[in-house]
């Protein structure tokens, strides 16, 4: 397998939750400074919020080349879980924020954001999609 794709395969999903961090707007950090960004969908400390839990999906391989030995790409798709333990507006500020980094990731949204408050918690659920070949750069 090509060294490219390993690296593509194994860093993605912490590739894209740094990249958002980076990117997102110092303005709701300073606004929301308990606002929390993960990739686990479980912890062992008292939860704090805003979270912005990103998690990569099931990503199929594509682009395959005639020896079928190497990974030359994904879709790669995300789900981005955003909750909040005070109301549905400032779930879906923070929200709107996901949308704005992704959309400059080149990421097409699969599935709007939606609301998703089955619990005592409010959440605003997102799904990106994007083809990343090995040496892509996002």
């Amino acid at each position: 397998m090509k060294e490219e794709a390993v690296k593509l395969l194994d860093s993605i999903e912490t590739q894209v939750f740094s990249l958002i961090k980076a990117k997102f707007s110092t303005k709701i950090k300073a606004k929301y400074k308990d606002l929390n960004f993960t990739t686990s969908d479980r912890s062992s400390t008292k939860p704090k919020f805003p979270t912005v839990y990103i998690h990569l999906l099931e990503s199929p391989e594509i682009g395959s080349d005639l020896d079928g030995t190497s990974v030359n790409g994904i879709n790669a798709t995300f789900q981005i879980d955003v909750t909040d333990n005070q109301s549905q507006a400032r779930a879906d500020e923070v929200a709107k924020e996901i949308l704005r980094i992704m959309k400059s990731m080149r990421f097409k949204s699969v599935g709007i954001p939606f609301h998703d408050n089955s619990s005592d918690t409010y959440r605003t659920v997102s799904r990106w999609r994007r083809v990343i070949g090995a040496g892509d750069i996002l």
